[in-house]
Formats: C-alpha cells, structure tokens, sequence
C-alpha cells in the first residue's frame, strides 16, 4: 500500500535541496526506492555530484590508507576483502577514501583481518 502523505513529503523535500541519500536515511528506506518514489511522483531527478569527498580528518585518511596498502600490497581485491572482513564493497572504499566514520567495532574489524593490535592502529 503507498505511503501518500510520506511519498509527498519526501518530494517536497528533495525539491528543496536534499539529496536522495539524505532523504533515504531520514526517512528509513534505500536510496533506490528514494528514487523510484521520485520517478513515479514525476520529479525529475538532479545529476549526481562528481566532486570527491575530502577524508573527514586526517586519522580517517590515515586508517584508510592502513587498510588500502594492506589489501594492495596482498593483490587482494576490494571484492574479496569486503567478503573477508564482513562489510559491504560501498563501506569498504568509503572506509579506505577516510569519508566514512569509524566505530570501534570497524577499528576492530580493521585490526583483525589487517593483523595488527588495535592501539597500533589508532596510535600510529
């Protein structure tokens, strides 16, 4: 059954300025279906940014590049490696860019499959 009063709202929204990933997160649901709700409403949509996003801080960057050169210098692909530690492909290199927020359990799960103690990881 569709969700008229949501579905008008979410448009309105993007209207005004949000960006479908935004709008997904706000409102529970995935950036696809964000887009198909905007299609089906006839609002059309704006192209995606190709700017880069910027490391959130330099220990982002730094943890990043830790879990890139690890998997690099192992010729290991970023498929498998997503697989071996259990995350998507999309936290994967979000997590490597430095443009995602780490939780502890992503520092452990960092620490584990890159063979090094935590407080190595962090204190570097």
């Amino acid at each position: 059954m569709p969700n008229t009063n949501r579905d008008k709202y979410l448009c309105q929204d993007y209207r005004d300025g949000k960006d479908i990933n935004e709008l997904a997160r706000s409102y529970g649901i995935s950036e696809r279906r964000v887009a198909q709700i905007l299609r089906k409403q006839g609002v059309t949509l704006r192209a995606r940014s190709l700017t880069e996003k910027k490391p959130l801080s330099a220990e982002h960057a730094r943890i990043g590049m830790h879990l890139y050169n690890y998997r690099f210098d192992r010729g290991i692909e970023p498929y498998e490696a997503s697989l071996q530690i259990g995350w998507s492909m999309l936290k994967l290199r979000k997590v490597e860019k430095g443009v995602s927020e780490l939780e502890l359990l992503d520092l452990l799960d960092i620490a584990a499959y890159s063979g090094v103690e935590l407080g190595e990881l962090i204190c570097k």
